[in-house]
């Protein structure tokens, strides 16, 4: 595989709460990650390298969630990145259309059912 052909990544993780999500996405795949800790900065970031999925952490953001995954859907060069949010809290599960976003993952993570819905939507 030619490194043009990577897919790239854009993590957002302010507190390092996801770094062991970080690792096992890196486990099931060769990836360009780009990790930022700027809850406000994750927009320009993406606009700068484009990903391919953006992953977001709902605690992170200070129940700005659904205004990031707003500000990605509405803007005409990001609206076609996949995101994907990831929380610890069940009762958010129900409120994955609220957020905009295509998957949303409770945690402990099933990493098996993430890395096929991160291939699923970075290809489609």
């Amino acid at each position: 595989m030619k490194p043009k052909d990577k897919k790239t990544i854009l993590v957002l993780d302010k507190n390092s709460r996801m770094l062991s999500v970080i690792d096992d996405i890196m486990y099931y795949g060769d990836f360009d990650l780009h990790l930022t800790y700027d809850p406000d900065g994750v927009y320009d970031k993406a606009r700068q390298i484009h990903p391919d999925l953006v992953i977001l952490d709902y605690l992170l953001l200070d129940n700005d969630c659904t205004l990031v995954c707003e500000d990605f859907k509405n803007d005409e060069q990001l609206s076609n990145v996949p995101i994907i949010v990831v929380t610890s809290f069940k009762s958010k599960k129900a409120m994955a259309d609220a957020y905009k976003c295509d998957a949303l993952f409770v945690k402990p993570l099933d990493m098996e059912l993430l890395a096929s819905r991160m291939e699923y939507l970075m290809a489609s």
